[in-house]
């Protein structure tokens, strides 16, 4: 009877462990779409004094971030994407899986020149401050501090500059 105890007392060990892992994990998941929202409201508050029809837009829709462990149909990550069109060219910020302890990272595509190079978001709760990181082949990425003027200066970049 004492192997049918200690079944019995491994299982409610494990249960007691999975249900901890759960709890943690939806409170991470809570932060993580509550940031994204966040920094999504702050973007379109930065970009909103000069909002242009047919110059720059932004718009946001729906998305389920997945990723190799996580299929689209089963994720738990339901959020937004946010899409802004300057002159032309789309630039949209897509949320990853939650990485481990809470991380928030967030693809930017369309703002980099760099053959394998990648643009990224990233944010490690409890931090708050969001860092701009720019990868280009197997060196350190590159660091900045993500606030107004340097998203205005990346989407400079983007405009099409007369030739004289």
């Amino acid at each position: 009877m004492d192997d049918v105890r200690q079944l019995g007392e491994m299982l409610r060990h494990y249960a007691e462990s999975e249900a901890h892992k759960k709890q943690l994990f939806e409170s991470q998941s809570s932060v993580w779409g509550a940031r994204i929202d966040g920094l999504f409201d702050e973007i379109q508050q930065w970009l909103g004094p000069v909002l242009t029809p047919n110059l720059l837009e932004i718009s946001r829709e729906p998305y389920v971030a997945s990723g190799p462990s996580v299929a689209v149909e089963t994720s738990p990550f339901k959020t937004e994407k946010l899409s802004v069109v300057i002159a032309g060219k789309p630039v949209e910020f897509v949320p990853e899986v939650m990485g481990p302890g809470g991380q928030i990272s967030l693809a930017v595509m369309g703002l980099t020149a760099a053959r394998y190079g990648s643009v990224s978001l990233v944010c490690q709760p409890p931090a708050e401050s969001w860092q701009w990181c720019k990868t280009n082949g197997l060196k350190d990425p590159d660091t900045f501090v993500f606030d107004a003027n340097f998203l205005a200066q990346q989407l400079q970049g983007l405009i099409p500059r007369e030739r004289t």
